[in-house]
């Protein structure tokens, strides 16, 4: 009775956690628009018949990864989160370092059972990729130095996003990291780009939202300074999307235009303005933009246009 009702405690514990730090509705949105991208565009370059196996699996274990990118943030924020969130989940003790030690660890076998049930190539892929989340983990054994220079830390670890790609891709279609063709391997470095439209506007705030003792982008680049770095981000993103000469490019660019339209325009007037709710709204527009993105390209893939 008494270990019954310990697991029971233990599973509310990790709902909790699960619905403060990883929302099931905005992680599955987009995350499952993730996944779906790379197996349309899968689809759209390998005309013959994919090498899919289990997608279900694939994506279990494309969860797992992104959950495991979470934990790993829990644990080296736990210091800052004392002094500065103490409310969040470890920091005030609803779990602990260990019960984070044990949920990575399976999910890394999920992985690798996910993964590596599509062939050898994928599990060669989610190994490197597995190799470089827990070198980020580590943060390649120069923390002390890599820290401080936010803008270095970040890049260096949405990288990884990279190597997740070439994974599903090595899973969809069966052909190594490296026989990848191009317009895989140019998705791939979108996803980078991508991710760092995510990094960069969320930690971008007007001046009465600045901590002291945080760092944001805005107070490294200031405000039209790390406006300027999302929209370099999200120029790069476009010029590999064009840059892969698959149909429906006249959609292609109808839509990144929109887009990025909406997110200069945001930029600019929370730039101009340096008003709390702007800042939001750049924000919000910032971390819903990889969002939009591959759902439009889900939607052009899928059903090509002139």
């Amino acid at each position: 009775m008494q270990t019954s009702s310990r697991a029971s405690g233990q599973a509310i514990a990790w709902w909790q956690f699960i619905r403060e730090r990883f929302d099931p509705v905005s992680h599955l949105l987009m995350i499952g628009l993730f996944f779906v991208a790379h197996l349309v565009l899968a689809r759209s370059v390998y005309l013959e018949p994919l090498n899919r196996g289990s997608l279900f699996a694939l994506f279990v274990g494309t969860l797992a990864f992104f959950f495991k990118l979470r934990l790993y943030d829990e644990i080296k924020d736990f210091q800052v989160d004392k002094k500065f969130n103490p409310t969040r989940p470890l920091a005030r003790g609803l779990l602990n370092h260990r019960d984070l030690y044990w949920a990575i660890a399976l999910c890394i076998v999920i992985e690798l059972v996910a993964f590596g049930l599509q062939g050898m190539a994928a599990l060669i892929s989610i190994s490197f990729a597995i190799g470089y989340s827990l070198l980020m983990y580590r943060e390649f054994f120069i923390g002390r130095y890599l820290r401080p220079l936010l803008t270095t830390y970040a890049i260096s670890h949405t990288v990884v996003s990279v190597f997740l790609s070439v994974a599903l891709f090595s899973a969809l279609t069966g052909d190594a990291a490296w026989a990848l063709r191009k317009q895989l391997a140019y998705f791939a470095l979108n996803s980078w780009c991508l991710f760092n439209v995510f990094e960069f506007g969320r930690k971008t705030f007007a001046s009465r939202e600045e901590r002291d003792q945080v760092q944001s982008y805005s107070k490294i680049f200031g405000r039209f300074g790390a406006v300027f770095l999302v929209l370099t981000m999200a120029t790069g993103s476009a010029w590999l999307l064009f840059a892969m000469e698959l149909p429906g490019r006249n959609c292609l660019r109808a839509l990144l235009g929109l887009l990025g339209g909406l997110l200069a325009l945001s930029g600019l007037a929370y730039a101009i303005l340096d008003r709390k709710p702007f800042g939001g709204v750049y924000r919000g527009i910032s971390s819903l933009y990889i969002v939009l993105v591959y759902l439009g390209l889900v939607a052009v893939w899928s059903y090509p246009c002139s």
